[in-house]
């Protein structure tokens, strides 16, 4: 039947069987994978934006204003911070990632409401990024919306039109609330992490295959000695794409850097030790080159782009993804990347980062260094 011999398939088939059995890493993640992503996406991945961080600029200071600002922080949606004093603690609150919302209060507030006269509320929005500036600007139309009718009606009676005041709202560091330039700076993290963690994890599994590994065992060579002068060559070539992927988001698409390139380019050196060292501890658990591709790319893509706060903050996420979010690598890398370009933030705003991506490179490596140390012995 058109050359199909049914004993050599089932041949193959139970010779693939007895490989999969030889390798229970690609077992288990060809049985458990997609019911750990279900598990992980499931919980730990929500669409609701909530605890939005704001702050009151109140320059009018009467109960008015006070059960205005209230009417927000009563919403689920919100998180009170302290109150802000000027445009310039404002602005480090909002470049600091503090806040994402500034509600300005002018003076006359309360009188104008009285007098049934137009008084405008202002709304200060990080636009850094545009889809939850956008949620933000939705939510506080709706409660400022809600909280006018209620106050005109008892002002007024039921026949009041709650159009007289407005929310002026104002978008910081993206004005124009363009994806472009948030997205060219977040992808430039998700780039470095893949490219350099398959191509390292390849070149030590690579030694697996062909046998050579056994040669490193009756060297006087170190692990940490072996898996630094892996790393090094592709920390080289990820800074190269780093420079290019930078030229390109600032002359190709028009993105400006407004902060530090020296910031930059420090958290994008560490971060490459980082994702190297990933790479190299993926290698640890994988005995084939394609098992290494497969498994680098899905332990790098995904946590990536579902819990690094690429397309929704990290604040939104619960669980294991919380937890993912706050620890990964690519999370901090992205605040810089952002920050550094939209921001205008330098080394001295950035300092948590550095920290979080320098803590994962020493542990990274030093996971590595114990699992190829086993399989030595």
């Amino acid at each position: 039947m058109l050359g199909l011999d049914l004993r050599r398939l089932i041949s193959y088939a139970w010779r693939e069987a007895l490989e999969l059995h030889r390798d229970p890493i690609r077992l288990a993640l060809a049985i458990l994978g997609s019911v750990l992503l279900m598990l992980v996406m499931a919980l730990g991945i929500t669409l609701d934006v909530e605890d939005l961080t704001f702050a009151v600029m109140d320059r009018d200071q009467t109960t008015a204003s006070r059960d205005y600002a209230l009417s927000l922080s009563g919403s689920r949606y919100f998180a009170e911070r302290p109150p802000v004093g000027s445009y310039e603690e404002m602005d480090r609150r909002m470049r600091a990632g503090e806040i994402s919302l500034a509600i300005e209060i002018p003076p006359g507030f309360a009188r104008s409401i009285a007098r049934g006269e137009t008084a405008t509320v202002g709304a200060w929005i990080d636009g850094a990024m545009p889809t939850r500036a956008e949620t933000l600007r939705g939510y506080t139309q709706g409660i400022h919306a809600h909280w006018l009718a209620a106050r005109m009606k008892e002002a007024l009676g039921p026949e009041a039109v709650a159009g007289s005041y407005m929310l002026e709202t104002r978008f910081r560091y993206n004005p124009d609330v363009k994806s472009l330039p948030a997205m060219a700076p977040a992808v430039m993290p998700i780039l470095l992490l893949l490219i350099p963690a398959i191509l390292t994890a390849l070149s030590v599994v690579r030694e697996k295959e062909l046998g050579s590994m056994i040669n490193f065992y009756v060297t006087p060579v170190t692990r940490l000695e072996f898996l630094l002068g892996k790393q090094a060559p592709y920390v080289a070539l990820g800074m190269v794409n780093f420079l290019l992927l930078t030229a390109m988001a600032i002359f190709l698409f028009d993105v400006p850097m407004t902060g530090s390139f020296a910031a930059l380019c420090a958290a994008m050196l560490v971060y490459l030790m980082a994702a190297t060292a990933l790479g190299l501890l993926i290698s640890a658990f994988v005995r084939s080159q394609v098992a290494a591709l497969f498994g680098t790319a899905v332990l790098t893509l995904l946590p990536a782009t579902l819990f690094s706060g690429i397309l929704d903050p990290v604040s939104s996420l619960e669980g294991v993804g919380a937890a993912i979010g706050n620890i990964y690598p690519t999370t901090h890398a992205l605040i810089v990347a952002r920050g550094t370009f939209s921001k205008g933030l330098g080394f001295g705003d950035l300092q948590a980062e550095f920290v979080a991506l320098i803590v994962a490179v020493p542990v990274l490596v030093g996971l590595g260094a114990a699992l190829l140390g086993k399989q030595e012995r």
